[in-house]
């Protein structure tokens, strides 16, 4: 599995770009693609928002994994004691799940976000409306 720093420098470099470049377009500083790619900052919505605008990928490009055959991402995450508790009571809502036909893909982006504070349910269900829109 490909993390999602490896797949912002794979989809960057496949453009072409430099981290200045793709920073400049952003609004953002070098250093904070550098230690995004590196993996040692959080990312927030509005880089991967950013990311995704200027390399021109869908957001489920930077935020999807492949998954082995018969991994279930939605066990992890009631599994996963680090799972954000909001996170964890969604997953755990069988009747809201199938209402809302959460996809393997939706999931793993929604627990790949790193969040600045605690979301509720509610508040991943939001962000679920949110990623399926900007990613249409």
């Amino acid at each position: 599995m490909r993390s999602l720093a490896a797949r912002a420098v794979a989809a960057r470099k496949a453009k072409g770009l430099t981290q200045k470049q793709v920073a400049d377009l952003i609004g953002v500083d070098q250093s904070h693609i550098s230690r995004m790619e590196r993996g040692e900052t959080a990312v927030s919505l509005d880089l991967l928002l950013g990311i995704r605008r200027v390399l021109g990928i869908p957001l489920a490009q930077l935020l999807d994994e492949d998954l082995t055959e018969g991994e279930d991402v939605l066990s992890r995450i009631k599994q996963a004691e680090g799972a954000p508790p909001g996170l964890r009571a969604l997953a755990n809502d069988d009747a809201l799940i199938a209402s809302l036909g959460i996809q393997a893909g939706e999931w793993r982006a929604l627990a790949s976000i790193d969040l600045p504070s605690p979301v509720s349910k509610d508040g991943y269900v939001q962000l679920l409306i949110t990623i399926r829109a900007i990613s249409r």
